[in-house]
């Protein structure tokens, strides 16, 4: 404890990072900006368009899509894939969470208070 009562908070050292892609800049935009507002993630990262190739509907096929990297606390990953999917307007979203990284202490408080 320290004094007046209070006690230091946690180190924490890791965040969730998820990844997606879109299919125009502007939902990935309207996407972020839900999840911030909901305090589902802390930050995101919204890169400039890539050519995605893939397989689907038996065919192979290529579409430009808008990545974005979302950084959030491990309790609300979960949280903030779902949010994503039912958001999406894919089918079938590629939103993976890329695993915890460890990062600076001092980000990983940044990241757990911005998503309380």
């Amino acid at each position: 404890m320290c004094l007046g009562g209070t006690r230091n908070p946690p180190r924490v050292s890791e965040i969730a990072l998820i990844y997606a892609v879109f299919p125009t800049a502007d939902e990935a935009d309207d996407i972020c900006a839900a999840l911030l507002s909901e305090r589902l993630i802390a930050c995101a990262n919204r890169h400039a368009a890539v050519i995605s190739q893939f397989r689907w509907a038996g065919a192979v096929q290529s579409a430009t899509e808008y990545p974005v990297i979302f950084k959030t606390s491990v309790e609300k990953a979960s949280a903030a894939m779902s949010r994503i999917a039912e958001l999406h307007s894919y089918d079938v979203p590629a939103i993976i969470r890329l695993g915890d990284a460890t990062v600076l202490p001092a980000f990983a408080q940044w990241v757990r208070a911005e998503t309380l």
